[in-house]
């Protein structure tokens, strides 16, 4: 019978190895993206400069 050369003669297809091979790659990927969204976040020039404001008015009673 004609192998494809792709694969040698003892060689199986293993479909579940595929399937993990293709989940670690997405999850790689998503995780990246999801720190690149992190950092972008953190570093945006808006934010760098700006301080925050505080939630309620100075409490004077003690001066």
């Amino acid at each position: 019978m004609y192998e494809s050369p792709s694969r040698h003669r003892g060689q199986h297809r293993d479909p579940v190895g595929a399937f993990l091979d293709a989940v670690w790659a997405v999850g790689n990927a998503v995780a990246i993206a999801l720190l690149g969204v992190i950092v972008h976040n953190d570093f945006a020039p808006a934010r760098l400069g700006a301080h925050p404001t505080p939630n309620s008015a100075p409490d004077s009673t003690y001066a």
